[in-house]
């Protein structure tokens, strides 16, 4: 999941997609995955539904508004290691369970 970012990103949430524009301007639509809580801090874990884009985008949650999420991008390399450590521990743990319950 790429973090590199130098760019502002639009975010609306229509139901449950989530709209998020690229460098370029192009939307993309997702969905969220879900929330990851690490050393107290909320992330957002956006899975893509467009067939274009195979790989899903951790961002911040900073806070809510109007029931819109506030997303920021994940600036910080060690804040990053964190957040996808944590999400590759629950990857794994879930893994588990399932290879458990056959």
């Amino acid at each position: 999941m790429a973090h590199e970012s130098t760019h502002e990103h639009d975010f609306a949430m229509d139901d449950d997609i989530i709209v998020l524009e690229d460098e370029e301007g192009k939307e993309h639509n997702f969905v969220l995955g879900e929330v990851l809580t690490v050393d107290g801090q909320d992330y957002a874990v956006l899975l893509p539904i467009d067939e274009d884009l195979e790989e899903g985008v951790i961002f911040r949650i900073e806070g809510e508004e109007d029931d819109q999420l506030i997303l920021a991008d994940i600036e910080d390399d060690a804040e990053w290691a964190k957040v996808v450590q944590a999400y590759n521990a629950q990857l794994d743990e879930l893994e588990g369970e399932e290879e458990d319950g056959e």
